[in-house]
């Protein structure tokens, strides 16, 4: 069967017109080999690449790991997959120069092994056959509740595409977010597909069902200009961040109002030396019973295992651009009387020690970048939020 593609897009506002209102899942798009495996009734699996070419013999360790992940109900099937290079010690995933490596065809006399000493992981995202019945007429949800149903996640071996469900409804902030965990863990992007409505399995099909983000989309960071904003508070890391703050509420001063109005989450552009100089940097800035600061204004969203921080430290930050927000509240009431504005995909840059907290970026000069920016293309469509997720969501590297 030939393999379903997706439509290449730059933009997240692309995503929200095309799929105005329907539910959809995002799932990490992995750096690695499309691959469809085919379980026979006899046992025997096969491994063909996106171009229909037999990879079984590139991939004799696959076979395997099929058997074990597989339920004793599954007799056949087609699953649609992605081949990736993987650490099994670090448990991460591999660069695909690394998975290159491995050769189509392997000689006979190879002993040693030598095709396989590059371990891969299958990624199973979809299953298109099982036990003697087509699901191409299926729905993608039945199609992965089938798929998670006969096969189990074999550690190092098989694993499903992470994912994350939603029903669009005009904010971007899910998005964003989960873009960037995706890219920090290592892969391309996102592959965003509709669960429900226009969710069959098109064979050879480029389809608008599928939407493809890729992280190109966030390289071209730094269309606004930079911003000095105060920290607000900090979240709690996971992963290789435990016991550092992870991410950072950030916000711009309002001296129509005397208050501090957040604008994003940052958690990239962080090394590891400075998320744990930075934790014990705001430990004394931390409010008395973590009680926030009356002129702190941001969305309730945000105010979850967040550590309060009296607004004493200033940050340079850059962004991709900015987008009136229903979560952050720089500059409300001046566009908007119900939404501010917040920066999206921001990246640390340095600390501004040099700046006092009055004197950071303001929401006037907020309002004006807002205004200024070129309003096609991801602006386009209104709502997003500037990553404004709840707290410590960040995943093992940059997240948010």
């Amino acid at each position: 069967v030939g393999p379903m593609l997706a439509k290449p897009t730059k933009a997240i506002g692309e995503v929200l017109r095309r799929l105005a209102g329907l539910a959809f899942t995002m799932e990490y798009k992995y750096d690695g080999e499309r691959a469809q495996v085919h379980l026979l009734s006899n046992g025997t699996v096969k491994i063909f690449s996106r171009n229909s070419l037999d990879d079984t013999e590139k991939y004799p360790d696959l076979a395997q790991c099929i058997h074990e992940a597989k339920d004793a109900t599954l007799t056949s099937c087609i699953v649609d997959c992605e081949v990736v290079a993987w650490d099994r010690e670090a448990c991460t995933i591999l660069p695909f120069q690394v998975l290159s490596t491995r050769k189509r065809k392997v000689d006979e006399n190879d002993e040693k092994g030598e095709n396989t000493k590059v371990k891969v992981v299958l990624q199973g995202f979809d299953m298109l056959y099982c036990n003697g019945k087509s699901l191409l007429h299926e729905t993608l949800r039945y199609r992965r509740r089938l798929l998670r149903n006969t096969f189990k996640h074999t550690e190092g071996y098989f694993h499903f595409a992470i994912g994350q469900d939603h029903i669009e409804n005009g904010d971007t902030c899910i998005i964003e977010t989960f873009l960037n965990e995706a890219c920090s863990a290592h892969t391309e992007g996102l592959m965003i597909k509709t669960l429900d409505d226009n969710a069959t399995y098109e064979p050879t099909k480029r389809s608008l069902n599928w939407l493809k983000v890729k992280k190109d989309y966030i390289d071209g960071m730094g269309v606004c200009d930079s911003v000095d904003l105060v920290v607000m508070g900090g979240y709690s890391g996971k992963g290789k961040r435990t016991n550092v703050y992870g991410a950072y509420l950030m916000g711009c001063y309002d001296p129509d109002r005397d208050e501090f109005q957040s604008v994003c989450k940052v958690g990239t552009g962080f090394k590891d030396e400075e998320l744990i100089r930075f934790t014990e940097k705001m430990k004394p800035y931390q409010t008395e019973n973590n009680r926030k600061p009356y002129n702190y204004n941001c969305g309730d969203a945000l105010t979850s295992d967040i550590d309060w921080f009296e607004s004493q430290v200033c940050w340079e930050l850059q962004a991709a651009d900015l987008s009136k927000s229903s979560v952050h509240k720089g500059g409300i009431g001046k566009l908007d009387p119900n939404r501010g504005i917040g920066l999206r995909f921001p990246r640390f840059i340095r600390e501004r020690d040099d700046k006092k907290p009055e004197n950071a970026t303001n929401a006037e000069q907020i309002i004006d970048m807002y205004n200024s920016q070129d309003l096609t293309g991801l602006d386009a469509v209104d709502g997003g939020s500037g990553n404004a997720g709840g707290g410590g969501v960040d995943s093992d590297d940059d997240a948010l």
